[in-house]
């Protein structure tokens, strides 16, 4: 039996919009528990959410600098709960956010902030 990585394990919060979580959080970084770049990307900036009116909520990545890790991520918008998967894939595969970013999404599709996102980091890290 392998022992279970919490860290692994995704989090939710049924509210509207929901609130989903996986890996290191903002708290960690703040408390010095990990050294880690992030980027916050507004769910407005994103194609999809204009098409369907979607204004509020936003996408956090955090990846560990120099090797660009993902360790872990944020999603705050409806449905968030189905939006997480694909960064807690990221944070049990210790995925770069470079291999993030070249994994093409469907455009338009609220994925496609998430791709966003690492990008962006990929910039910084």
């Amino acid at each position: 039996v392998v022992p279970l990585d919490l860290k692994g394990v995704c989090a939710n919060v049924f509210t509207d919009p929901e609130i989903a979580t996986v890996g290191w959080s903002q708290n960690d970084v703040d408390a010095g528990l990990i050294d880690a770049t992030s980027v916050h990307l507004p769910l407005a900036t994103n194609a999809r959410a204009k098409m369907v009116g979607l204004e509020d909520g936003f996408v956090k990545l955090f990846c560990r600098p120099g090797t660009g890790i993902v360790i872990g991520g944020v999603v705050v918008a409806p449905k968030a709960s189905e939006l997480i998967y694909p960064i807690a894939i990221a944070v049990d595969q210790q995925l770069s956010v470079d291999q993030i970013a070249n994994s093409f999404t469907v455009y338009p599709s609220m994925t496609g902030s998430i791709a966003e996102a690492a990008r962006r980091l990929h910039l910084r890290s």
